[in-house]
């Protein structure tokens, strides 16, 4: 595969040879502050006659470049809203002049009240490269009503279930941070999390595929980065948005800003209120231990309820100390509360399919999960351009509360009800602190170095109780009564060093990382240690075959860790028949991963083909085992090995100023080793998904989106699941010169969202169908306000050239 991908990679350098002339390139930023001023405007102007040659705007940190200068005699002309216009020094390009760095160029702000300017460019909605995908929350029509969840499933590589469970390219095993940090929220709740967290208190979603050693190994196919709001604009502004759904659905933000000079004040507020109605049907047949190995059959059906109200606070203050330095601390509270009510209905038949037993289970459920978190930072920034220093510290803190009461009715035999109750209290503390040091040591090379230092707890704490009816009262349930505690400590130092010449690049780099996990069985009073040193080298190759062309080819070594619930070995009694545990033998994922990718653009289409491969070993797998002739334990195990290899396209188009579309496709083969689970056939399978986003701007006031997903069957050790597929739509329409936004969203258009999953084994056959309720509308306001002047954005967390 990696032949392959070398003669695919050879076979596009060598497909080209179309280069450009001259570059220039440069720097725009404010004269008081030194910040960068993104979306300024760029022309290039002919000395001899003034005519303008070529125009660009400035990215999120102030640079511009401009490609394709024949030789001559030039000036520059800049401006952005609220500055004074700037006009460069006459400067030459000659014919042997490959590039021109104009370095910094100082715009002052200009006397005129910004009062009652209003800006109506919008940025790109996804931007893609080879190795990372950016979204741009704010321009997708759904943002303004619908969950985090929802958001994902229109980034390219992404899928989402209808539980809310996340892949990435075809993994489930993929790193989530916040803020570019690990986040106790996305652990073992993450799934309900996402389908929670409002997407209006999100500023954008970056997925990284392949990562430097700069970034942590952890996650099978990468990194998917959720980056909450966080305005940094002049003067006084914010938004505040409303939505009112169908089933009593509610939701709405409020984020405001205050950048006086040197300080940046930021607050972002938003709460929901969801409606999540479930219905799970269950099919099984089973050859029975006794009666001489007949078949068994079962059959359940769940209808759950819950209404979640979830909210997400975040805010935090920036100040710039001088031109090279600055420090700021934030902040996140996240609260989610929530009443579950579960209905179970279930039968049992014999072998001549004759109802033996019936009972229902109810439950109800007050579940309550807290989050804080808090980050503070310093930052120097030396002379020279782009050397610096940043040292951070983070900590945060997770609590949950699921407090079940169950009760049992029994029809056939018919018995008295019974009762039992579990209270799980899952609890985890992270602490992390970053060292990154960024040097460009010339025009053509740069050195990254740094530390990152991570302490985490987890205590899963389970206590069950069933109801004695002689004492008339409940007593601990020693069975189903236990303690985890789980403690993982990560010293890693990393190194980087990037290259380039002319058209060639490319970015060497090392982590090495050393590790320390503990786990407490605290009813057993025992402890089970490992301490391991692992190192990770990275590569990043690069060839620049225009300025609108380029090929890549990447590989990094990656982990994959199991986290506390995947180690402990109490189980966890969900009902009757179902029972989950970990495994505390399960060894972490070892992952080899290689993409090769070309870059083509222009001004109205990019597109952006990916090959890679992925080979696992001690992969992660979820078994179901049969206890007994009625009860079904899930657990993880390793498989000996794991391969995958997919190709990935993805088309973006902007053909006017009226339409505007993102397709993505990713086509893989997955193969399976489970020979050391006991299965003596490898399994292999070719999957898909696609995602379409389109945007139609009807009017410079009205917006129409459409947006669907395909996912295909997926393959697992011991069956499969089917096929999914939804389609999502929403209009926007502008009013008071683009202030106020009136939205209308529909999730599920089609009504077509359900899960199907199959297990299939000598001994079990299951048939398992989720369904959630149909389509989900929603109708709402948003109203910006104060002074929309956009001078900078927060530095994307994962800047890595190549």
């Amino acid at each position: 595969m990696v032949r392959w991908l070398l003669c695919f990679a050879a076979f596009l350098l060598t497909s080209n040879g179309l280069f450009a002339q001259g570059v220039i390139t440069g720097t725009v930023v404010d004269k008081n502050s030194k910040q960068p001023i993104e979306f300024a405007s760029v022309t290039v102007m002919k000395l001899k006659d003034s005519v303008a040659s070529l125009g660009a705007a400035t990215d999120k940190n102030g640079k511009f470049s401009l490609s394709d200068v024949g030789p001559g005699d030039y000036f520059l002309r800049i401006s952005f809203i609220g500055y004074d216009n700037l006009q460069t020094p006459v400067f030459s390009i000659l014919p042997n002049t490959s590039k021109y760095n104009l370095g910094k160029i100082e715009l002052e702000t200009g006397a005129k009240s910004l009062s009652e300017v209003t800006v109506t460019g919008k940025n790109q909605t996804l931007s893609t490269s080879i190795d990372r995908k950016s979204y741009n929350v704010a321009q997708d029509i759904m943002s303004r009503s619908g969950s985090v969840a929802d958001i994902l499933k229109n980034i390219p590589s992404v899928e989402v279930d209808i539980e809310g469970a996340v892949s990435l390219r075809g993994s489930a095993n993929v790193m989530i941070l916040i803020n570019g940090k690990p986040s106790p929220l996305m652990g073992r709740s993450r799934a309900e999390v996402l389908q929670q967290l409002p997407a209006n208190s999100i500023e954008r979603i970056e997925v990284i595929t392949n990562p430097s050693a700069r970034f942590r190994p952890d996650g099978t196919s990468g990194i998917i980065n959720i980056v909450l709001k966080k305005n940094i604009r002049n003067g006084f502004n914010g938004s505040t948005t409303l939505n009112a759904g169908n089933n009593d659905r509610y939701n709405g933000n409020i984020a405001l800003n205050y950048h006086p000079k040197k300080w940046n004040l930021f607050s972002n507020y938003s709460i929901r209120q969801d409606r999540r109605m479930r219905i799970n049907t269950v099919d099984r047949s089973n050859v029975t231990g006794n009666n001489n190995g007949a078949t068994a059959y079962y059959n359940q059906a769940t209808r759950s309820l819950a209404r979640p109200v979830s909210n997400v606070l975040n805010g935090g203050i920036d100040y710039t100390l001088n031109e090279h330095n600055s420090l700021g601390i934030s902040g996140n509270y996240y609260i989610r509360k929530q009443i579950k009510n579960d209905v179970t209905e279930n039968l049992s038949l014999n072998k001549e399919k004759v109802l033996v037993q019936e009972y229902s289970r109810t439950r109800i459920d007050p579940e309550l999960e807290k989050q804080r978190e808090g980050t503070a930072y310093f930052q120097h920034t030396f002379r020279k351009e782009d050397h610096e220093l940043r040292i951070e510290f983070n900590t945060s803190k997770a609590d949950e509360v699921e407090d079940n009461h169950y009760t049992n009715t029994y029809r056939l035999p018919q018995r008295p009800t019974s009762k039992d109750n579990t209270l799980i209290k899952p609890g985890e503390h992270q602490s992390g602190l970053t060292i990154d040091y960024t040097n460009p040591l010339s025009e053509s090379s740069k050195l990254e170095a740094g530390y990152d230092g991570s302490y985490n707890k987890i205590d899963l704490n389970f206590y069950g109780e069933y109801y004695d009816a002689a004492q008339n009262n409940f007593r601990k349930d020693l069975e189903k009564s236990n303690q985890f505690i789980y403690d993982q400590t990560l010293h890693a130092i990393y190194v980087t060093y990037e290259k380039s010449f002319k058209k060639f690049g490319y970015s060497a780099g090392l982590r090495a990382e050393q590790a320390a996990t503990s786990s407490h069985l605290v009813n057993l009073d025992s402890f089970v240690t490992n301490n391991y040193f692992k190192v990770y080298p990275t590569l990043h190759l690069s060839y620049k075959l225009t300025e609108d062309k380029e090929v890549q080819l990447n590989y990094s070594k990656r982990v994959n860790r199991p986290e506390g619930d995947e180690l402990n070995p109490f189980p966890e009694y969900q009902d009757p028949r179902n029972i989950r545990a970990g495994n505390p033998k399960l060894l972490p994922e070892i992952i080899h991963s290689v993409e090769g990718g070309y870059q083509w653009k222009n001004k109205y289409f990019s597109f952006v083909p990916s090959l890679y491969y992925r080979y696992k070993q001690n992969g992660f797998t979820s078994v179901v085992i049969p206890l007994n002739d009625t009860t079904l334990l899930t657990t993880t195990q390793n498989l000996a090995s794991d391969q995958a290899a997919g190709l990935e396209l993805i088309l973006s188009a902007k053909t006017n100023k009226i339409f505007s579309a993102n397709l993505s496709s990713n086509f893989f083969y997955n193969r399976i080793d489970a020979t050391n689970l006991g299965y003596i056939n490898n399994r292999s399978i070719v999957s898909m998904t696609t995602n379409l986003n389109t945007t139609l701007t009807i009017t410079k006031a009205t917006m129409l989106q459409v947006s669907a997903n395909y996912r295909s069957a997926r393959l697992t050790p011991q069956g499969k699941t089917f096929p999914t597929f939804v389609m999502n739509a929403g209009v926007r329409q502008d009013f008071l010169k683009n202030k106020l936004s009136v939205v209308l969203t529909a999730s599920n258009l089609l009504n077509t969202l359900k899960q199907k999953t199959i297990l299939d084994t000598p001994y079990l056959h299951q048939t398992a169908i989720s369904r959630r309720d149909g389509r989900i509308l929603y109708a709402g306001i948003n109203y910006r306000f104060g002074v929309l002047k956009k001078v900078k954005e927060e530095k994307l967390q994962f800047d890595n050239s190549l």
